[in-house]
């Protein structure tokens, strides 16, 4: 499998419609490729410092998203694999995991 590009702003875009529904926004800061397969956007959400991986799986050609508090170095939800990004978005537990960014 080749090296894959992942369009991280309409990524962060969608995540961010998910997001609004819980009234909060993730702002991006910087971003870095995670080896071939996958891209880090580090930013906050309600001011607490995060980061937002996109990864393709290359043994299956699947995607995740994860979120990590960077402050505890927690992933805040369980890695959800799906055959495309935006399902992998759409099927995240965000206001699980916005309810334990803000817990910690």
């Amino acid at each position: 499998m080749e090296l894959q590009q992942v369009n991280t702003a309409a990524l962060v875009e969608l995540v961010n419609q998910h997001l609004a529904n819980n009234g909060v926004e993730f702002v991006s800061a910087s971003e870095m490729p995670v080896g071939p397969f996958g891209t880090s956007v580090f930013g906050t959400i309600k001011g607490y410092p995060v980061r937002l991986d996109f990864v393709i799986n290359p043994a299956n050609d699947r995607r995740a998203v994860h979120l990590f508090d960077i402050r505890t170095k927690d992933l805040l939800a369980e890695r959800l694999m799906a055959p495309t990004f935006d399902e992998a978005i759409d099927d995240y537990p965000w206001a699980a995991t916005i309810a334990a960014l803000v817990l910690t």
